[in-house]
């Protein structure tokens, strides 16, 4: 009976190990993709991620890169161990290649070189040698694009500077913020002006009107969150642009207007209260004048009231005793009325004098509550004053009440007196009672 050499059943093994292990292999290898879309900005170099897992060698393999548009392009083409761009889409040309030394890893990515807007979208990548059901994987290509905003002053307004933020080239449409110095976000004058330009880019501008800070800096950004992309540019404002503020000025005017206000109020005050001393005691002058003119009108009655007899028989002694103490008297009352009149003239030049000054104060309380009626004017209207006239005719209209008593003369008809003094009649009828008591005496 003869037996197979151990050698040769190992061999056999290892083969049959070998075989399997190849036909098991090339069943299980499948395309690999990345689970999210690629992003890249216009002008970009971008990889489009493609693999085969297990790590297998696609160095004999065909490698076809195609764009999944209304209709199908060739983007690239790897067939017999080599490029082979011959169909290629005119726009991808010179811009696509593999990399050939990791073919043997089974990396078949494409590199995509100087994107433009009008490379985004879906791109496939397929292996038809492979025996597995996976043979193909898609890529998504997200383009945009994007610059950097601009700031410019563009003008003041109250006491603000506005600011003007362009930015163009964008896609897809973005937004546009103003931030100051903190980050915190500023409210703009109004929504971005948006338009489109002649590539389908979208060019934005927005105006906001900024107060001085501590620092005058200001941020302009623009955002694009599709394509995860923001740019920003930070503005610093000079002091000397921003409109001079009258603040303290009109603080100042309005505290140096309520201090005038405070010291007018307070001088017509004493004004008034000055005015209101000098009418009490021209009325007390009045009061003195009319006892005066009382007194008076009672010396005047009293010598019509003594009866001149001749002395006769043996009361001739008694009877010139009499006479001569009447004399006495009559010479007295002349005195006292000469007094009378004196004081009376000194009454009457005091009171031209308290009317004059009455006069003077009436025109500075009048000049004064002008003043302050012309700072202390409410917007409502006009306060209701007194005006100084009115004040002057309300004390020259006052009238004096008459005195109670018989014989006694009522104002308007004191008043004259007051003016003149005593009147001729009544002097000459002192004078006259006087010659006639002198006249007595003689006889006596």
């Amino acid at each position: 009976m003869k037996t197979f050499p151990t050698s040769a059943v190992w061999c056999f093994g290892i083969l049959f190990i070998s075989a399997s292990l190849i036909t098991t292999g090339s069943s299980e290898v499948q395309v690999v993709g990345p689970a999210d879309p690629v992003v890249a900005l216009a002008g970009d170099d971008i990889i489009l991620p493609c693999s085969l897992e297990p790590n297998v060698s696609a160095e004999d393999m065909a490698v076809e890169w195609t764009g999944l548009y209304l209709r199908t392009r060739n983007v690239h083409l790897y067939l017999d161990g080599r490029d082979s761009n011959e169909d290629q889409f005119p726009s991808y040309r010179g811009r696509t290649s593999m990399f050939h030394e990791e073919l043997k890893n089974g990396n078949v990515s494409l590199k995509l070189t100087r994107v433009t807007l009008s490379d985004a979208g879906s791109y496939r990548c397929f292996i038809p040698t492979l025996t597995s059901q996976v043979k193909e994987t898609t890529v998504q290509l997200f383009v945009g694009a994007v610059s950097q905003p601009v700031i410019s002053i563009d003008g003041t307004k109250g006491w603000g500077v506005v600011l003007k933020c362009d930015s163009g080239g964008w896609f897809p449409e973005p937004g546009m913020e103003w931030l100051d110095s903190s980050g915190t976000i500023l409210p703009a004058d109004g929504p971005p002006e948006k338009h489109r330009d002649s590539e389908d880019l979208y060019a934005l501008r927005q105006h906001v009107t900024v107060n001085k800070t501590d620092t005058n800096m200001f941020t302009c950004r623009v955002n694009q969150t599709e394509i995860n992309h923001l740019k920003e540019t930070e503005f610093h404002v000079p002091d000397d642009v921003f409109p001079k503020s009258h603040v303290g000025l009109i603080i100042g005017l309005s505290i140096l207007l309520a201090v005038v206000v405070l010291a007018a109020s307070a001088g017509v005050y004493k004004w008034r209260k000055y005015t209101e001393e000098q009418r009490e005691r021209l009325e007390e002058q009045e009061n003195e004048c009319r006892k005066l003119l009382e007194e008076q009108d009672e010396l005047l009655n009293l010598p019509g009231h003594l009866e001149v007899r001749r002395p006769s028989g043996s009361s001739a002694s008694s009877n010139w005793m009499e006479d001569n103490d009447l004399y006495e008297l009559n010479k007295n009352l002349t005195g006292q009325l000469g007094g009378l009149q004196g004081e009376l003239n000194k009454v009457k030049m005091e009171k031209d004098g308290l009317q004059g000054e009455l006069i003077e104060l009436n025109e500075k309380l009048r000049k004064a509550e002008e003043t302050i009626q012309s700072l202390s004017t409410s917007p409502g209207g006009q306060q209701e004053t007194q005006t100084p006239s009115q004040k002057s005719e309300r004390i020259e209209g006052m009238e004096m009440k008459s005195l109670p008593g018989p014989g006694r003369k009522s104002v308007p008809e004191m008043k004259p007196l007051l003016a003149a003094g005593p009147q001729n009649d009544d002097l000459d009828e002192m004078e006259r009672g006087g010659r006639v008591t002198t006249d007595n005496n003689s006889m006596l």
